[in-house]
């Protein structure tokens, strides 16, 4: 059996099982809660049929890697914003903070990650060559971007008395995972190029269809329901913590309602 035979397979039941759990999602009513997962659910089942049915080393096949991967990437960057706005939904001054901050950190990761690779690039390479070099690099430094965000966001929430439900600890933790084994997976091509491009391949697309084969199973409505209070505070430490919370939420309200003019009716405000 062959690696693209291997891969082939694994992309196929990696769009079944995307295609599964979009509808599922559907049905649920979960689509308008998670909207850009529901999304990257759905761009997942035709990303996946060109790996299955086209050669990876025609030129083709190159094209749409390099078309695609940047969707991919919008993709990834709005769930990780999703996922924060779902972490702060009561603090809509610290959400949009926290938005930025992914905005911010995925742009800086990625021109620090690219730069890193600008002296090493040899001028004699071919033009495919490059672009698969900078390709590599820009997707090492936003997937390692997003991956230390989740991780630290989810560290803090465990932290904090912030209640948070099934659903949304189990993307936080299925997305950390996916990001550092992209980011891992860029650094072994940088360092042994092809000696490892076939491994790093299978790797990868086995943990995206076990991720969207968890999806399928552990993602319902009942999530929803099931609060985890990761945080272990004594009442009266809790109630300290949340206004403290809550002060700086309002402040941050306050810059925004000052820095737009709008009187406090800004994207985002006041929660009601």
């Amino acid at each position: 059996m062959t690696s693209h035979t291997v891969i082939s397979g694994i992309e196929v039941v990696a769009g079944v099982f995307a295609a599964l759990t979009a509808v599922r999602m559907r049905r649920s009513g979960l689509h308008r809660r998670y909207p850009f997962l529901f999304a990257y659910l759905l761009f997942q089942v035709p990303y996946s049929i060109p790996p299955a049915t086209m050669n990876l080393g025609s030129k083709s096949y190159f094209w749409f890697w390099l078309i695609t991967l940047p969707i991919n990437w919008m993709f990834e960057i709005s769930v990780a914003s999703e996922l924060c706005g779902l972490v702060l939904e009561r603090y809509r001054g610290l959400r949009s903070l926290g938005r930025w901050s992914v905005y911010g950190g995925v742009a800086l990761s990625a021109a620090i990650s690219l730069a890193t690779l600008l002296p090493r690039v040899p001028s004699a390479v071919t033009r495919r060559s490059m672009l698969l070099s900078y390709y590599f690099g820009a997707d090492r430094g936003i997937n390692l971007a997003l991956a230390i965000f989740l991780l630290l966001m989810m560290l803090l929430a465990s932290r904090c008395p912030v209640p948070l439900n099934r659903n949304v600890v189990l993307n936080a933790v299925m997305f950390t995972a996916l990001f550092f084994g992209n980011t891992l997976a860029s650094l072994l091509r940088s360092i042994f190029d092809l000696r490892v491009a076939v491994v790093m391949d299978v790797g990868l697309t086995a943990s995206t269809a076990v991720s969207l084969i968890v999806w399928f199973f552990a993602l319902t409505p009942g999530g929803e329901k099931d609060r985890l209070e990761l945080g272990h505070f004594r009442p009266e430490d809790e109630v300290r913590f949340l206004q403290r919370l809550d002060r700086i939420n309002q402040l941050m309200l306050r810059l925004a309602s000052h820095k737009f003019g709008t009187g406090g009716k800004t994207g985002f405000g006041p929660v009601g």
